[in-house]
């Protein structure tokens, strides 16, 4: 049941449906690959160095907000080959709910067992209201905090049930080269690993929803006026300046 790394969309269709995840060859010309890999760890060290950086489970770092932290993030979050998984995943008009980094630090400890959408109340539908995508911006392995997860666990349709010990589920790493991404199903059990080694493993989470589920990150009040200005149709579409259906109506015209 496991997701094997490859470039056919397709293949990647059906192991999402199978397994719950799917791992894609890096989509990105390795020049613009090194760009989103050199400006997030620019951006990263800046906020350790200014104090702002959001720590925590003893080495981990996240970089929140990162539309308004570098065009290259802008550019990231439209991938073409993405969209496409994301479409067939979450249907007509998704929508991007945010986008930030995780950073598997030395000495970081294992994260919590968990779905993405825990945030809707049971029974949920059979069908996920959220995915995510994860760009592995250096070689995930089991030693460095890759992704852990627990194949098929989507079709259970539920999260973790911590009063029945399935908080300790057995879980498997997800490891690929970087440049690789991981798109997953929102209902998919998943934690990020322990790193045990000397290096801090970088990734950038772009997370999306249905048209009609509210995004985690509110952009109207959080987006830079520059960011929004200069958006593309397709980043204004996913940020949510368009209807879904009678949904985001002005006056009550679309």
């Amino acid at each position: 049941m496991d997701a094997t790394l490859t470039n056919d969309v397709e293949k990647a269709s059906r192991d999402l449906v199978e397994a719950g995840y799917c791992l894609i060859e890096c989509p990105l010309p390795a020049a613009v690959f090194e760009k989103l890999r050199g400006r997030l760890l620019e951006v990263a060290e800046q906020e350790r160095e200014n104090g702002s950086a959001f720590l925590y489970d003893g080495g981990n770092q996240r970089v929140f907000s990162l539309l308004n932290k570098g065009e290259e993030f802008e550019q990231n979050v439209q991938d073409p080959t993405v969209m496409l998984l994301m479409e067939e995943i979450l249907g007509f008009g998704f929508l991007l709910s945010s986008t930030h980094a995780n950073i598997a630090g030395p000495g970081g400890s294992r994260m919590h067992l968990h779905a993405d959408q825990t945030f809707a109340r049971p029974p949920w539908p059979p069908y996920p209201l959220v995915a995510n995508s994860m760009w592995m911006l250096d070689d995930f392995t089991e030693d460095n905090g890759a992704t852990r997860l627990v194949p098929g666990s989507h079709l259970l349709g539920r999260q973790p049930d911590y009063d029945r010990g399935e908080g300790n589920t057995e879980t498997v790493a997800v490891c690929a080269p970087a440049g690789s991404v991981m798109v997953f199903d929102g209902r998919l059990w998943h934690q990020t690993g322990a790193n045990t080694t000397d290096r801090p493993r970088h990734g950038i989470l772009n997370y999306y929803c249905r048209g009609y589920v509210r995004q985690q990150q509110n952009f109207f009040s959080g987006l830079r006026e520059d960011v929004a200005t200069r958006a593309t149709p397709e980043l204004r579409r996913l940020l949510g300046y368009e209807n879904y259906f009678s949904l985001g109506m002005t006056d009550g015209l679309p």
